[in-house]
């Protein structure tokens, strides 16, 4: 059977949906392997148990731009290794999930002639795949106003449906009798958010239970009845299961497991400036199909956080979105293999 390379990193975002393409790809190859860098992959790729891979990698800086001129230099030499690595592996397909991360693996893939499949989560497509799209032998899209590719979806791992709220419940010592919310910043956290629920952490706690992801610069003094907070969760099938209505940036994939599993949502995107914009564009589209409210940075207060997390339990329940991504694409990917 053939071998498959996944590719990407940074954040969380740019690894998780591609470990959830595994059960599906042990149909069709011997082997499937990461390449990455020191970023969150390391330590998501050691849990899902499949070999790792590192090269350096260098990320572009929005705002320190001087900080870019080294990008060539590393570039060069993350290429380097991700040839040797490639040839020892001697692999037939590569998917790529973007960020700065995956380049050397697609540069690498691209000289050695290995099919390279590129997957955008974003309405907008990322620099890394947009550069490694030139010479992919497939793009893919989440969403359908993304030009340049086939819109496939987003693939969701399969066992958040099979959460376990009453087990969540417990391990967190939570009230039955109050609603929970689940707020998260993303892998790495948003400190505009946890200030905000830092403020309101007593009106928060008075009306509901709060489990708050922080990312790892969150305040961990902070304790109070009612609420949990965490650096990162392991655990997400469990806390989606027990939350009434989550509360996230706008970032791709946990705007598609949202989606999946039907949850009520307000979104808070990380505003033009601080990122390229995607997760405006994101959280707007969700928006326009019913399935989110989007409270927009500027507009961040424990009022308005307090409003719209009320006014979206109120609404109606939401449709379970689920669609097969994971086969889709696990077959897109065995289809160029087998070339």
């Amino acid at each position: 059977m053939a071998t498959a390379v996944l590719t990407g990193g940074g954040t969380a975002g740019h690894v998780t949906p591609a470990l959830s393409l595994l059960p599906e790809l042990e149909k069709y190859f011997s082997e499937t392997v990461f390449i990455g860098g020191d970023g969150m992959e390391r330590e998501l790729v050691k849990q899902a148990g499949i070999p790792f891979y590192r090269t350096d990698t260098v990320k572009l800086h929005r705002k320190e731009l001087w900080k870019n001129l080294k990008i060539p230099f590393v570039l060069v030499k993350g290429i380097s290794q991700a040839v040797k690595i490639l040839k020892e592996l001697s692999p037939d397909v590569v998917f790529s999930k973007g960020g700065y991360a995956s380049l050397p693996t697609c540069f690498a893939a691209k000289k050695l002639g290995v099919p390279v499949v590129v997957h955008e989560s974003d309405y907008t497509m990322g620099l890394a795949n947009r550069l490694a799209s030139r010479f992919a032998a497939k793009v893919i899209t989440s969403f359908p106003e993304t030009p340049g590719g086939e819109c496939l979806g987003n693939p969701i791992r399969r066992e958040l449906f099979h959460g376990n709220a009453t087990d969540a419940r417990k391990r967190y010592s939570l009230s039955e009798n109050k609603r929970t919310i689940l707020i998260t910043g993303g892998s790495l956290g948003a400190e505009a958010l946890n200030e905000t629920v830092y403020k309101g952490l007593e009106k928060l706690t008075s009306l509901y239970n709060i489990i708050h992801i922080s990312g790892k610069k969150g305040n961990f003094n902070i304790k109070s009845n009612n609420y949990i907070q965490l650096p990162f969760a392991y655990d997400m099938a469990d806390l989606y299961a027990l939350s009434d209505c989550v509360v996230a940036r706008g970032g791709a994939n946990t705007l598609a497991e949202i989606a999946a599993l039907g949850k009520k949502a307000v979104i808070i995107p990380l505003p033009k400036g601080a990122s390229r914009g995607d997760q405006e564009d994101n959280a707007r589209s969700y928006e326009k199909k019913g399935l989110v409210e989007v409270l927009p940075q500027e507009e961040l207060y424990v009022e308005s956080l307090l409003a719209k997390i009320a006014f979206a339990l109120n609404k109606p329940p939401l449709p379970q979105m689920k669609e097969d991504v994971v086969s889709k694409i696990a077959e897109v990917l065995a289809n160029l293999a087998k070339k």
